[in-house]
């Protein structure tokens, strides 16, 4: 075991020690000796899950090894907790794979768990977070695959969980969460509901770049529903936020969101002005595909105010930036370019760019196409491993009644068997006494006689407990009040066989 794991500390260094920082490579380097020494299994466990998380962005393929070690030497010891933590980091890994129905598959599994701890201890603060945790992350998962009836189902789920708990921090996040959803359907009242309360409580918990995140979102909302000027004061509080918090990349975004609503409002030079400040925050983060949009948003509004040598010269920079970046989606760059050489009475551009928008919009639905179809394969192989687990599990389950209907025939014949000797024994005692020994010999048959009925008694209440149980639904008054009638029906029986021996025996 020690010399494997010394094995996989060298194939961990030799794969990421190139991706980490100082500090994160010494955290990995004593993580992978700990490994080396001896020690409990418990701890060894948790230290795999640690070095797996810690790998987890870098290298998810070595973090589902060591995740797949933990879960083995988890199973090896019983260790329920530890099985059910690396379900829950497999179907992490596998998710950041894009393997989504192995995701859900070890989801669901860790569910399983947590529903057995929170049976066993309903009020178990350690199950509660673990099952609201796995619950949404499963609902990511759908939201992913684009089921979002299901990734609202889980997210409800989740939130009565953090409700119960009054974890008020994911309690807003999974609000925001549920309203993103909403928004993916087109529900937009029920998104909005969702969103102000979100940021309801993100202000009460004085969490300020959530705040900002649902302002944001809200005005969003505002926007498709064609209220600019709300959106418009969501953007602002939004922007102001983010300043003071010095989220350079939320002010970006919302410079750019302000300057979209003040096109639309028909205010070209303040769209210009909040599309340019966008421009330059977004190229000092160096991130390509942030301000490719930017620039054709600039060219699109030099078009409109007809100022078309910048505006072509705008549209080619967002052209090459797209294409520099891997952006796929670029139709409405054509688009774009068609209308603004259609301004120029250059049909014949207009009409090939008019082409290639169609073509590059192909190309999109195709991949669209692709990943649904992707999705929908993932979908219905994940149903199928579920029927076929649920299938196996019912199989299962019927063979432990079946095992367990046989072995309560059993004893219940053998009860039987040694009552029906009991009662042979105690006729035989009352038929004939033996008077040489008769005080010894009276105590032992009175003895005989309390043993049997009070075995029969119990025999009884063994026999009789499912229905009493089903009809007093568990309340102890009522099932106290059956025992009870039993014990009055048992007693004269008693009574009677115990005065019958006395009297035989005196004569």
């Amino acid at each position: 075991m020690r010399l494997m794991i010394y094995f996989l500390g060298i194939l961990i260094m030799n794969t990421v020690a190139s991706r980490f920082c100082i500090a994160e490579s010494q955290k990995t380097d004593s993580l992978i000796e700990l490994l080396q020494s001896e020690l409990h299994d418990t701890v060894r466990i948790n230290t795999l899950k640690s070095l797996a998380i810690k790998l987890k962005l870098q290298n998810p393929d070595t973090s589902i090894l060591l995740s797949s070690l933990a879960l083995e030497l988890s199973q090896k010891n019983n260790w329920e907790k530890g099985i059910g933590t690396c379900y829950h980091v497999l179907g992490e890994l596998y998710w950041r794979k894009s393997n989504y129905s192995l995701s859900l598959s070890y989801y669901d599994k860790a569910v399983d768990i947590w529903g057995q701890f929170i049976e066993e201890k309903p009020n178990s603060i350690f199950a509660l977070k673990a099952m609201a945790s796995t619950t949404g992350n499963i609902g990511v998962v759908y939201s992913n695959l684009g089921n979002y009836p299901q990734a609202l189902k889980y997210y409800f789920r989740t939130l009565e969980v953090m409700e119960k708990i009054d974890n008020k921090k994911a309690i807003a996040t999974m609000l925001g969460n549920i309203g993103i959803i909403y928004y993916y359907e087109g529900d937009y009242p029920e998104a909005m509901k969702y969103y102000l309360k979100a940021l309801e409580m993100a202000e009460e918990l004085g969490n300020e770049s959530a705040v900002s995140r649902h302002l944001g979102n809200i005005g969003i909302i505002y926007f498709v529903q064609g209220d600019f000027q709300k959106s418009l004061d969501y953007y602002m509080r939004a922007m102001e936020l983010d300043n003071e918090l010095e989220n350079r990349r939320g002010v970006a975004r919302h410079l750019g969101n302000i300057g979209i609503v003040y096109f639309e409002l028909g205010k070209y030079p303040e769209a210009m002005e909040y599309y340019l400040n966008a421009l330059k925050i977004k190229r000092q983060l160096g991130v390509k595909n942030l301000y490719a949009s930017t620039l054709g948003n600039i060219g699109t509004l030099l078009t409109v105010i007809e100022s078309y040598d910048e505006a072509e010269a705008y549209l080619d920079s967002a052209l090459q930036v797209s294409q520099l970046a891997g952006i796929n989606d670029i139709a409405w760059i054509y688009e774009a370019f068609a209308e603004l050489y259609e301004k120029q009475h250059r049909f014949k551009d207009a009409l090939e760019n008019l082409k290639l928008a169609e073509q590059w919009n192909d190309t999109l639905f195709n991949e669209q196409k692709s990943k649904e179809i992707g999705k929908l394969e993932a979908k219905h192989e994940f149903e199928t491993a579920e029927s076929e687990r649920k299938r196996l599990a019912e199989e299962e389950r019927v063979m432990l009644r079946e095992a367990q209907h046989r072995r309560d025939n059993l004893q219940y014949s053998g009860i039987l068997i040694f009552l029906a000797l009991l009662g042979i024994g105690l006729f035989a005692v009352v038929a004939r006494p033996l008077r040489a020994v008769r005080p010894i010999y009276l105590r032992l048959s009175e003895g005989m006689i309390f043993f049997t009925f009070l075995l029969f008694f119990e025999f009884t209440l063994v026999l009789l407990d499912p229905y009493i149980e089903a009809y007093s639904a568990g309340a102890p008054a009522i099932k106290l009040g059956f025992n009870a009638v039993l014990a009055a029906l048992i007693f004269p029986l008693h009574s009677f066989f115990e005065t019958k021996l006395k009297k035989r025996l005196a004569n």
